[in-house]
């Protein structure tokens, strides 16, 4: 989960920066969540 967070540092730099909307932060933030959540879904199932 460290590199969970770390992407999650990355981000918030990255959006203070370009001073980004905050509906396409929290569009791409729900669709990171769910694409790593999917990821340790499917590592569950298969192991």
């Amino acid at each position: 989960m460290i590199s969970l967070n770390l992407v999650l540092a990355g981000l918030r730099l990255g959006l203070k920066n370009r001073q980004v909307g905050e509906k396409w932060v929290s569009d791409d933030c729900s669709y990171l969540c769910k694409g790593l959540l999917g990821l340790e879904c499917n590592k569950t199932r298969a192991g």
